[in-house]
């Protein structure tokens, strides 16, 4: 999955997927006209369906990230997708390759739509891609989403960097992939091993996503790096699958995590 604030347009992150489906993160912006067109390009793209982010349409309380200064996007880096979009690019009034920071000021302006449930049939109505919302922790919302017409929930606390207090986010699967009903339910949050993976599967997770784990291995050896952690990742979950005597994924329930 890739987000709208990266380093690279996303027509250039699509095109190294090489037949692997991706699904398009989208920060809904106040600005619909860019909503529109970041939507359309990642559709023109290839981009397999399209994930709308509820739960950061403003940035919660990060202390480490207050104590250092972290966030790249105020100091231009991971907007390429908004300074290289057609629309984006009309509202600002400099030349975004000789004035960054009037690109830095603008994506600060539109950044952060607090999305009700009305908006919902304005997005389905930008795109034929399945739409799927990433946040829902709680079954009232995924059965308010399937009655929406909603393709997907993603189930998710954003690796409870948004609210840190709040409930972990393998708590609310369970409830969320009930309420779902027939629709694919997809997870992440705090997911750092392959028996994470194992367990999340076994509440009824459709896929299952990482977050940390491939960027410490890009940190630590770039893309062999991610290539060493994803593997592991895989291998875990598959060696602990044949401990537990669970033959493929069909056969996993709930029962496997249950205490005796």
């Amino acid at each position: 999955m890739r987000l709208d604030l990266e380093r690279g347009p996303l027509e250039d992150v699509a095109a190294e997927f090489s037949g692997t489906p991706g699904l398009f993160q989208l920060y809904t912006p106040t600005d619909r006209d860019l909503a529109e067109s970041l939507v359309h390009r990642a559709e023109a793209a290839g981009f397999a369906g399209i994930v709308v982010t509820l739960d950061t349409w403003l940035t919660g309380w990060r202390p480490r990230d207050l104590a250092t200064s972290n966030f790249p996007q105020l100091r231009g880096q991971c907007l390429a997708n908004y300074t290289s979009d057609p629309h984006f690019r009309s509202q600002v009034d400099a030349d975004l390759d000789a004035d960054p920071r009037a690109g830095v000021l603008h994506w600060a302006g539109v950044f952060g739509k607090s999305l009700t449930w009305d908006d919902l049939t304005w997005l389905r109505s930008l795109t034929t891609l399945p739409l799927i919302l990433k946040g829902i922790c709680h079954p009232d919302d995924a059965r308010r989403a399937r009655d929406y017409g909603i393709d997907g929930i993603y189930c998710s606390n954003h690796g409870g960097r948004q609210a840190n207090g709040g409930l972990p986010a393998i708590d609310c699967l369970p409830g969320v992939v009930e309420a779902a009903g027939d629709l694919p339910v997809l997870f992440d949050s705090g997911v750092r091993t392959g028996t994470d993976v194992v367990k999340a599967l076994a509440l009824g997770a459709s896929a299952v996503g990482i977050g940390r784990p491939y960027a410490y291995g890009l940190a630590l050896g770039g893309v062999d790096g991610i290539v060493h952690v994803l593997r592991s990742i895989l291998a875990e979950a598959d060696l602990t699958m044949a401990v537990d005597g669970y033959r493929d994924l069909a056969a996993l329930t709930d029962d496997a995590i249950r205490r005796c």
